[in-house]
């Protein structure tokens, strides 16, 4: 590029072209000195010099005066008073180097002795140099004199303190435009922090405020052993950012400023034979660079050119020195404060991934979350996510940014045919090719013929890895270290979602298995169930059969035995009474019948009694209320049981079958009772609502526990009694404690 100086120092003696500038009040307005010549003297300076070159007309009696002035663009001729045109236009032809004292030429002294004038002239003096000189023609009829030499010296010295204190003047100016400039600067490289608008208002104020043509920004790219352009500005600035630049350090002005440290200008660039030509800048005539120093380090070079030689005045260079310190420190200081808002943006980015990738535990929906939310930590066209599965072959599970992802998903292989995947795998290393076509390793996989960079990250979890996720792009050395590092860390966030998403679909699988046995083995119970359930309704309805068959059976006995039994003993005892009738007056066979006779009695009794129990009679007659009563009053003298029964309510009628049932439970409850318990009270409370019948039985006996008692026939028997009427039961007892028996049955109950 045409960014280059020559390797010759700055030499303090040597005359440095000035640029021209203007810096109004708000600093921002300057003019850009091109190819335009303006003068080194303002109008109000020149109205100042010719008013005082009238006055000196006055003084010392001279009919004109000029002052002849060396400047930039040359010998400036300022008049008062009526100067000949000739005299006029043979004093501007002078030819005089500035800082030189005057010899005017002998053409110029006839000149002006032909017109009647004589010439004489002074030095305008300087501090380091002339700055000019005076001359007042006098006519030519008076003769000279001493006084009219002092008179003229006077002169000249009277201009050379007005030059002097309008130069002072401008030298304030210039070093006020100057501290303004940096402090300008110094605001506005510490309050901007994004990183594109720095080193654009940095080269912009440069540009406007000293008016050089084109002024460049590069930063040092220790990686690549390069300095790169930033920010340019000047007519061809756009062209150049668009193009970019880049230039080996060592190589030109700039490398050697960005590798040495120092600064170099080039006054004059076709002198100079580390200068390079670059086609957008074709008229550089001088260069000055100047490096960005952070104590031995080199971060950057200010590069500014000139389309004109001996472009850069002495203080010029120490004001762009002092405003490069200014901007060396400012761009690290934005660099690292990027860096961290970057860091700062990544964790949080990561964060946001983090929430999104574990917000679902579907595998698939995790792998496309995982892909989608990698675009917005670093640039790719292409990502794939790449497992090991149990069988140890390697697939490719996700992919985006492909011309056909589905062909790309489809890819399976094995660890060893890609032995680029030996260092990811085995030593979770993360790798970056900046051109895969170079690379001898490289296994081309169907659908990824757009790769030419490539990054890959290891997923690791724990201390496995279970593949990796890599990203490409389509241009050659695309990704940096840095890009690594972004993709590593991402990769360590998405691998927990990955694992986690296997891990619940080997869960859900699992899960899947044991639903699928649990409802086997649900249907297996299910089917015992069902069959329990019907064995025990043949078994209940045995026992109904069996129940009603007792039933039927002890009528059938009860009946008999009124029919024959009891009939026959009570006609024993009709025969007996007639037979003691016709013995007539024997004691002792008397007494033997008296005997006989009361057998009998008491044999008839007992086989009512026996018949009563078989089938009680005044159940069917009277109902159950009157067959309780009726059973309790008949109990035996001998059993020792005092019993008692209470009627609530306003009685109903249960039906036959409920009203049996019930009088069975009170009859096996009395007998366990008298027989078993030991009791010495019984009671008996029926309690009658609506629809409901409750029945209390209540002992005070020895009890039992209700679970080793659970099993008896006799418990048994009662709660089959009950539910074939469609009753309950409940029973409580403890040992010592009596027992509690409670009967419920509905109203219009039958057997079922």
């Amino acid at each position: 590029m045409g960014f280059s100086a020559g390797d010759s120092t700055i030499d303090s003696g040597a005359p440095l072209a000035r640029p021209l500038y203007r810096d109004d009040d708000d600093g921002m307005q300057s003019l850009r000195l091109k190819h335009l010549l303006t003068t080194d003297i303002d109008p109000a300076e020149k109205g100042r010099l010719i008013e005082r070159l009238d006055r000196s007309l006055v003084v010392t009696g001279a009919r004109w005066a000029a002052l002849l002035v060396t400047g930039e663009r040359g010998l400036q001729v300022l008049v008062a008073g009526e100067i000949p045109p000739s005299i006029h236009r043979q004093l501007g032809e002078l030819r005089v180097r500035r800082g030189e004292a005057l010899s005017f030429p002998v053409h110029v002294t006839n000149r002006a002795a032909s017109q009647g004038y004589a010439v004489e002239g002074a030095v305008v003096a300087g501090r380091d140099a002339p700055q000019g000189h005076v001359v007042l023609g006098f006519p030519l009829a008076e003769r000279g004199s001493a006084r009219r030499i002092d008179l003229v010296k006077l002169v000249a010295d009277d201009l050379s303190g007005l030059l002097e204190g309008n130069a002072l003047a401008a030298q304030m100016e210039h070093i006020r435009s100057h501290l303004s400039l940096v402090h300008r600067l110094g605001q506005q490289v510490t309050s901007i922090h994004d990183r594109g608008e720095l080193f654009e208002e940095i080269t912009r104020l440069i540009h406007r405020s000293l008016g050089y043509e084109h002024i460049q920004l590069l930063l040092t790219n220790e990686a690549s052993g390069r300095i790169e352009l930033i920010h340019a500005s000047g007519p061809f600035a756009p062209q150049l950012m668009t193009a970019g630049f880049s230039e080996a350090i060592g190589r030109g002005i700039i490398g050697r400023v960005a590798e040495t440290g120092r600064t170099r200008m080039s006054a004059d660039v076709t002198l100079d034979n580390h200068f390079v030509s670059h086609a957008m800048l074709p008229n550089t005539a001088s260069e000055l660079a100047l490096p960005l120093r952070l104590g031995a380090r080199v971060v950057g070079v200010l590069d500014i050119q000139s389309d004109r030689r001996d472009a850069f005045r002495r203080d010029d260079v120490i004001l762009l020195q002092t405003i490069a310190d200014q901007i060396a420190p400012a761009i690290e200081q934005n660099r690292l404060f990027a860096a961290e808002r970057q860091e700062r943006e990544l964790a949080d980015t990561l964060a946001d991934v983090s929430r999104i990738i574990s917000s679902s535990l579907d595998s698939s929906h995790v792998l496309e979350a995982v892909l989608q939310e990698l675009r917005r930590v670093v640039p790719h066209r292409g990502c794939r996510v790449t497992l090991r599965g149990d069988d140890g072959m390697m697939r490719v599970v996700a992919a985006r940014g492909y011309p056909d992802d589905e062909l790309v998903r489809r890819v399976a292989f094995r660890q060893e045919d890609a032995p680029l995947s030996e260092p990811v795998m085995r030593d979770h290393r993360t790798l970056i090719i900046g051109d895969v076509t170079r690379e001898a390793d490289w296994v081309w996989q169907p659908g990824t013929e757009q790769v030419r960079s490539w990054c890959s990250a290891p997923l690791v979890l724990g201390d496995e890895c279970l593949g990796w996720l890599c990203i490409d792009w389509p241009e050659p050395d695309f990704y940096n270290t840095e890009h690594g590092r972004i993709v590593r860390t991402f990769a360590d966030q998405a691998v927990v979602a990955i694992g986690n998403a296997r891990l619940f679909a080997r869960v859900k699988e699992l899960s899947e298995v044991l639903e699928q046995k649990v409802a086997d083995r649900t249907a297996q119970l299910r089917d015992a169930r069902d069959e329990i359930e019907r064995k025990a309704r043949e078994l209940q309805a045995l026992l109904r059969r069996l129940v009603g068959v007792q039933e039927e059976e002890r009528r059938r006995i009860a009946y008999d035995l009124h029919d024959s039994v009891a009939q026959s003993i009570l006609a024993s005892t009709y025969e007996l009474q007639a037979l003691r009738r016709r013995v007539g007056d024997s004691p002792d066979l008397d007494q033997r019948l008296t005997q006989c006779q009361r057998l009998l009695d008491s044999t008839l009794r007992e086989m009512k009694q026996i018949i009563y129990a078989l089938r009680p009679t005044v159940l069917d007659e009277l109902g159950l209320i009157p067959a309780l009563e009726n059973y309790l009053a008949s109990l035996p003298a001998s059993v020792p049981i005092a019993t008692d029964i209470r009627i609530d309510g306003t009685p109903f009628t249960l039906g036959p079958e409920a009203d049996l049932a019930v009088y069975r439970i009170v009859q096996e409850a009395c007998q366990n009772a008298v027989r078993h318990a030991g009791a010495r009270s019984f009671g008996l409370v029926l309690s009658f609502s609506e629809t409901w019948l409750e029945v209390s039985i209540r002992d005070d006996g020895r009890g039992f526990t209700i679970d080793a008692a659970e099993n008896g026939l006799g418990l048994v028997g009662i709660r089959e009694r009950a539910s074939a009427v469609g009753g309950e039961v409940t029973i409580d007892s403890s040992p010592g404690l009596g027992t509690n028996i409670v009967i419920g049955v509905p109203s219009g109950a039958t057997a079922h």
